[in-house]
């Protein structure tokens, strides 16, 4: 199930399928719901079916965009206290992985403890509320909603509002996380970037070159937001969990040294950023519809 244009397939048969592919992925997954891991695979296949629909939003029906995009979400809140449970555990291990030696083992022990009760907690409460048959519910009238979706537009001209109001929102909360990186700021331009990454993901066959390189800054700026992001949670969580706890001192250093590793990742993100993100979003829709016409009429790549 590749996540991309075929070239002989028109736009809305495309959407269509690439939606209900990731549906159904997401459902496989939810297969194995009782791991983490599982759970966190489901909710990234929310996101990137959303994604496709903000791809072609100008050519949904207003009412029809707005009933999946909702079911979506709902379908991703279910699901995110126990991926965010899940990913707290997973942070402190790279946090104690990059910092080696940095801070007493006993402290990492003992967050490290509270976190995994923390997990267990939220998989015993997503079991006893049977959130997963309600994710699953809401996929399958996401499933049968893409059967029948209808986009107005043909080709290109399907894709380009899309792509470049993408584009131009990255553009945004990345100026935006630059004048003020808050925690706030930098979520808001993740988000973005994720979309921008599947999307352009969705263009790999027009050009893979060119848009392995694009998409190989969207990863790397994706994940060292999305590990920010993740440092803000695991500090939420540390200090619900273990304020008042007799490791006091080990726990102030642990914060600091989330701190000191927001810092490398801010600033790290922000560097991607001015180099991705200093194309003009006129010129950038440009050049991406110079490689597609070129693509779909079978001519030869367009000149670097």
């Amino acid at each position: 199930m590749a996540f991309c244009f075929k070239k002989k397939e028109s736009v809305p048969r495309a959407i269509r399928r690439l939606g209900r592919e990731r549906v159904a992925n997401a459902l496989e997954c939810l297969k194995d719901c009782p791991h983490g891991e599982a759970i966190h695979c489901a909710r990234k296949d929310i996101k990137k079916v959303r994604a496709v629909l903000r791809l072609v939003r100008t050519g949904i029906e207003r009412k029809e965009f707005r009933v999946l995009t909702k079911r979506l979400r709902q379908a991703a809140k279910y699901l995110a206290a126990p991926r965010d449970a899940h990913v707290k555990i997973e942070t402190l291990a790279h946090l104690k992985s990059h910092f080696k030696g940095q801070l007493a083992t006993s402290a990492w022990c003992h967050v490290r403890e509270e976190l995994r009760n923390a997990f267990a907690e939220e998989m015993n409460r997503f079991a006893k509320e049977k959130s997963s048959k309600t994710v699953q519910r809401l996929l399958h009238q996401v499933a049968k909603g893409l059967e029948g979706l209808k986009i107005k537009d043909k080709d290109w001209k399907a894709l380009s509002p899309g792509m470049k109001a993408t584009y131009v929102d990255g553009l945004r909360t990345y100026q935006k996380a630059r004048r003020d990186s808050s925690s706030e700021n930098l979520h808001a331009w993740r988000k973005r970037t994720k979309d921008l990454w599947y999307q352009i993901t969705l263009l790999r066959r027009i050009w893979p070159e060119q848009m392995d390189k694009m998409t190989d800054d969207l990863a790397m700026l994706g994940e060292l937001l999305g590990n920010d992001h993740d440092l803000v949670m695991l500090r939420h969580g540390v200090n619900e969990i273990c304020a008042g706890e007799r490791h006091s001192r080990e726990l102030e250093t642990l914060i600091g040294l989330i701190e000191e590793r927001h810092r490398e990742l801010r600033s790290a993100a922000v560097a991607i950023g001015a180099r991705f993100y200093a194309e003009d979003p006129s010129a950038f829709s440009k050049r991406l519809a110079g490689y597609w016409k070129a693509w779909r009429r079978e001519k030869s790549r367009p000149p670097g």
